[in-house]
């Protein structure tokens, strides 16, 4: 044989050996390669998935604690009753906060603004005190109840402001009466409650 031919014969085993090998060992790990590609594929839009719904679960429970919440202030600026008793103290502590002397106090019941929506009760309040004290007094009152776009902080009652009258009151202080209104929430399917109550000092 010569030296061509057992060159020839040495490059077509080279290549039989080489294709052996890749049909033994490289062409199923290639093809294992393959399919972890395409695992890999699937558990990433998984986990992509999943982390879609844990970011809308999160969403949620940061919807639900904000609406608690929601619904903690409007019930205390809106109570189910009347609450006088809470309601004589509010204004007591704010009038000592206030250094306001207070005196009287009467709570008349209104009608709701619509079937379903809240009373409105009317108050008549009194108390001697001077203009700088009854602007913190007034300010306290407002403070009560804040609200900012749709969010609502409470503290204490809703209170409108509807009127207030000053006269003199010798030597040094000035005797306020104030026109308010407070609210409460309507029993389902009531239009309207009546009723007086009053509390003096």
């Amino acid at each position: 044989m010569k030296a061509r031919d057992r060159l020839v014969v040495a490059v077509i085993a080279a290549v039989l050996v080489i294709g052996a090998v890749w049909l033994v060992l490289v062409a199923p790990e290639r093809s294992k390669v393959n399919s972890l590609s395409q695992q890999i594929s699937t558990e990433r839009a998984a986990l992509t998935t999943a982390q879609t719904a844990l970011d809308s679960a999160r969403s949620s429970v940061s919807a639900y604690v904000a609406n608690v919440r929601q619904l903690g202030a409007a019930a205390r600026a809106v109570p189910a009753s009347p609450g006088e008793d809470q309601l004589i103290k509010t204004i007591d502590r704010l009038a000592g906060t206030n250094n306001v002397d207070f005196h009287e106090l009467d709570i008349n019941g209104d009608n709701a603004s619509a079937t379903g929506g809240p009373l409105a009760l009317g108050l008549t309040f009194s108390f001697n005190s001077n203009y700088g004290n009854l602007q913190s007094f007034l300010k306290g009152v407002d403070a009560l109840t804040m609200t900012s776009g749709n969010t609502v902080n409470a503290s204490g009652r809703l209170f409108t402001i509807e009127s207030v009258s000053l006269q003199p009151n010798p030597p040094s202080s000035t005797r306020a009466a104030i026109i308010a209104e407070v609210y409460q929430q309507a029993p389902a399917g009531a239009t309207g409650a009546t009723g007086a109550t009053g509390a003096s000092q």
